[in-house]
C-alpha cells in the first residue's frame, strides 16, 4: 500500500471513531422529562410584595366574586427539581402559562387562553416566576361579568416544551371561579376592661377558607391598626348597618385574630365610653366578609386579685417577709437550718452527730442504731453483698414527680383576724387547682431501720380568673392571677428496712422541711407584683415498689441503667407557709395531699 493510501485510511477510520462518538454522545444527552419533574404554585401578593402561597383550600375560593370586582396580582412560580435541570446541558426547555381545561392535550377542542410571557429554562436557572393579574385570569378563563353568581372550575396550566416539543404531561393546579365570600360571625359579645374591651364571636361553620378575624370599634381608637383585607367600591360586601356599612378603615381597633381563636382584648379605649363592636371575617382572597351584628361594651376601671386583696384589708407586702427573730419557733427553725447544712458533712462522724440529734428529737425514729440489721442481698446495707453479681446497685438519688390538688390558704390571713373577707375565694372560687412538683433526695446516711436523705424541691401552681367591675362582683373582660412557685429544702427518712429484710413492697417516709414560696400577682391591664414567703413543711406518705410485679425487668433496669428502685407514693403533706407568723407575708400554705412516681438510683 502506498503512502497515499496509507493516509486515506487513516482518515477514514478516524472518521468512522469520531462519528461513532458524536452518535455516543447523542445517545447519552437524551432527556425525558414529565409533570412530576416540576413544581406549579401560586401565591397571593400583598401591597408590600410579601407573597403567601395558596394550598389547595384556598384556591378554591381566592378567585371569588369580590376578588373578580377587586382584582389584585398573583405570583406563578414554577421550578424544575435539581435532577432534571442537571441533565438539561444544551436541551432548550420553556413553558407557556395556560388558562383552561384540558391544555395539555395538544388536539384539544377548546382553545386555552395564555397568560403571561414565555418562561425559559437551563441547568442554571430551574425556578421561573411571573406576575399574573388577577382580572387576566378571570378573563382568560371566560368570565366577562363579575356580577355572575355561578361559581365554575378552571386549571392553570405550565404547557412546558422540550427542544420545541410538548410534554405527554404538564403540571397545573385546580381554580374555582366566582362563589360567595366570607361569612361573618355570629353571637358577638364585649365585656368591659380597663380602657379597653373583650370581645369574643362565634365563627361560621367552615373556616377552611378563612384567614382570620378583625374587630371594627365605633368610636374608633385613635390610632387604628392597619386593615387585612383589601376593598374596592364594586366587591362591598351587604349587611353593614350604621357606622360600619362604610368599612371605614379609621373604625378598624384590633390586629388579624388568627382562625382558631375567637376573642381578643381591644385596648387604647376611654373609660365610660359606650362602644358600637362588629367583627368581620378576614378570607383567605383577603376580602372581607359583612360585619356581624353589632353589640355594646363599656370600658371602665377592673380590679384584679391584688386590687381585691389590698381593698380587704390584706397586708401582704411585695418581696419578703418573715417574723421577727423573737418569734416563737424562730429558735427551732435555726436548729433545723443548721441540721440541713451539717448534713451536707463529708466526715462520717459529723453525721451520726447530726443524725443522733435529729433522731433523738423525732417521735418515729426511737429505734436504736443496733436494731438495724442490715441484709447481705441488699447493697445498700453496710454489710458488703455475698453475690455483688446479683445485688442491686447501691442507692444514692432519689428523684420524685408529684402531682396534686393545692389552694393557697390565702383567706386564713382574714378569718384569723375574724374578717369575713375571702379575695381568693372571690376571683378564682373554691376549686383546688393543680400543683406540679419535682424533688431530688441526696442518702447521706443508713441509721434506725432505714435511710436518711437530704431533699431539694421545687413546684408550680397557677391560679387565673376573672377581674372584677367596679361593684366587685361582675366579671370583667380583663384577666388576672396567682401564680407560686415553691422552693424547699427537707429532711427525708424512709423505712428501707421493711422492703430490704421483709420483702414488703409498702415502705413508709416522713419529711420535715423549710420552704420558700415565689408568687406573682398579676393583672392584664396592671404591672405585676411579686414577693415571696418564707414556711416549712412536713409530710407523711406510703410509697409501692413496683418490682414485684416484674422481678426479672427490675433487675435488668437496674444493670442497664443503675435505677434500682421504682415506685408509686402517696403522700400527705402540711405546708406552713406564712412568714413564720409574718403579719406583712402572703400565706400561701395548704394541708393536701399528692401522689407520683419515685426512682432510686
Amino acid at each position: 500500500m502506498t503512502r497515499k493510501a496509507r493516509a486515506a485510511a487513516i482518515l477514514t477510520f478516524s472518521g468512522a471513531l469520531l462519528s461513532g462518538a458524536r452518535a455516543d454522545a447523542q445517545s447519552t444527552d437524551t432527556v425525558s422529562l414529565s409533570s412530576t419533574d416540576f413544581a406549579l404554585t401560586l401565591s397571593s401578593e400583598d401591597a408590600s410584595g410579601h407573597t403567601t402561597a395558596l394550598d389547595a383550600n384556598a384556591l378554591a375560593t381566592y378567585f371569588s366574586l369580590a376578588r373578580c370586582a377587586c382584582p389584585t396580582n398573583v405570583v406563578a412560580t414554577l421550578t424544575l427539581d435539581d435532577a432534571a435541570a442537571s441533565a438539561l446541558s444544551s436541551h432548550t426547555l420553556d413553558a407557556q402559562l395556560e388558562i383552561g381545561d384540558d391544555c395539555d392535550l395538544a388536539t384539544a377542542t377548546t382553545p386555552c387562553t395564555s397568560v403571561g410571557p414565555t418562561l425559559t429554562f437551563s441547568s442554571s436557572s430551574a425556578t421561573n416566576t411571573q406576575s399574573l393579574g388577577t382580572a387576566a385570569i378571570f378573563s382568560a378563563a371566560g368570565r366577562t361579568s363579575c356580577a355572575a353568581s355561578a361559581t365554575s372550575s378552571t386549571r392553570l396550566w405550565a404547557v412546558v416544551r422540550l427542544d420545541g416539543t410538548r410534554l405527554t404531561s404538564e403540571p397545573s393546579l385546580a381554580l374555582t371561579l366566582g362563589g360567595a365570600g366570607p361569612t361573618p360571625p355570629t353571637a358577638v359579645k364585649a365585656v368591659g376592661a380597663d380602657e379597653g374591651l373583650l370581645v369574643s364571636w362565634t365563627p361560621p361553620g367552615d373556616t377552611s377558607t378563612v384567614q382570620g378575624y378583625q374587630v371594627l370599634c365605633s368610636p374608633g381608637v385613635a390610632t387604628p391598626p392597619a386593615a387585612s383585607y383589601t376593598l374596592c367600591p364594586a366587591a362591598m360586601p351587604d349587611g353593614g348597618t350604621g357606622s360600619f356599612a362604610s368599612f371605614d378603615p379609621m373604625l378598624v381597633c384590633s390586629g388579624l385574630v388568627a382562625v382558631g381563636t375567637n376573642s381578643t382584648r381591644i385596648h387604647g379605649l376611654t373609660n365610660g365610653q359606650t362602644y358600637d363592636i362588629a367583627v368581620v371575617t378576614v378570607g383567605v382572597d383577603q376580602t372581607p366578609s359583612a360585619p356581624s351584628p353589632a353589640a355594646q361594651g363599656t370600658p371602665g376601671p377592673t380590679f384584679g386579685f391584688q386590687d381585691v386583696y389590698q381593698q380587704q384589708g390584706g397586708t401582704a407586702q411585695a418581696g419578703c417577709s418573715v417574723a421577727g427573730a423573737s418569734r416563737p419557733g424562730m429558735g427551732a427553725l435555726a436548729a433545723l437550718v443548721a441540721a440541713l447544712v451539717l448534713a451536707f458533712a463529708r466526715r462520717r462522724r459529723t453525721r451520726a452527730g447530726v443524725l443522733t440529734l435529729v433522731a433523738a428529737s423525732l417521735p418515729f425514729a426511737s429505734a436504736r442504731a443496733s436494731d438495724y440489721v442490715p441484709d447481705p442481698r441488699f447493697p445498700q446495707s453496710l454489710t458488703a453483698s455475698s453475690d455483688p453479681a446479683s445485688a442491686p446497685s447501691p442507692q444514692h438519688w432519689n428523684f420524685e414527680l408529684r402531682f396534686g390538688p393545692y389552694k393557697p390558704d390565702v383567706d386564713a390571713e382574714f378569718s384569723a383576724r375574724g374578717s369575713v373577707a375571702h379575695p381568693y375565694q372571690d376571683i378564682f372560687g373554691t376549686s383546688n387547682r393543680l400543683m406540679t412538683q419535682l424533688e431530688i433526695d441526696r442518702v447521706f446516711v443508713r441509721r434506725l431501720g432505714g435511710t436518711w436523705a437530704v431533699g431539694l424541691g421545687a413546684g408550680y401552681f397557677r391560679a387565673t380568673g376573672a377581674a372584677l367591675a367596679a361593684d366587685l362582683k361582675t366579671p370583667s373582660g380583663d384577666q388576672t392571677g396567682l401564680r407560686l412557685i415553691p422552693l424547699s429544702a427537707a429532711l427525708v427518712y424512709r423505712a428501707e428496712t421493711l422492703r430490704e429484710r421483709y420483702g414488703s413492697p409498702l415502705v413508709p417516709y416522713a419529711k420535715l422541711g423549710l420552704d420558700c414560696t415565689l408568687w406573682q400577682m398579676a393583672d392584664t391591664s396592671k404591672p405585676a407584683a411579686d414577693g415571696r414567703t418564707f414556711g416549712w413543711h412536713a409530710g407523711l406518705g406510703v410509697s409501692l415498689d413496683l418490682s414485684f410485679l416484674d422481678p426479672e425487668a427490675s433487675r435488668t433496669m437496674d444493670k442497664e441503667s443503675g435505677i434500682n428502685q421504682t415506685a408509686l407514693f402517696f403522700e400527705g403533706t402540711r405546708y406552713s407557709i406564712d412568714g413564720f407568723g409574718s403579719g406583712t407575708a402572703l400565706h400561701v400554705g395548704d394541708t393536701t395531699w399528692s401522689g407520683g412516681l419515685m426512682l432510686a438510683f
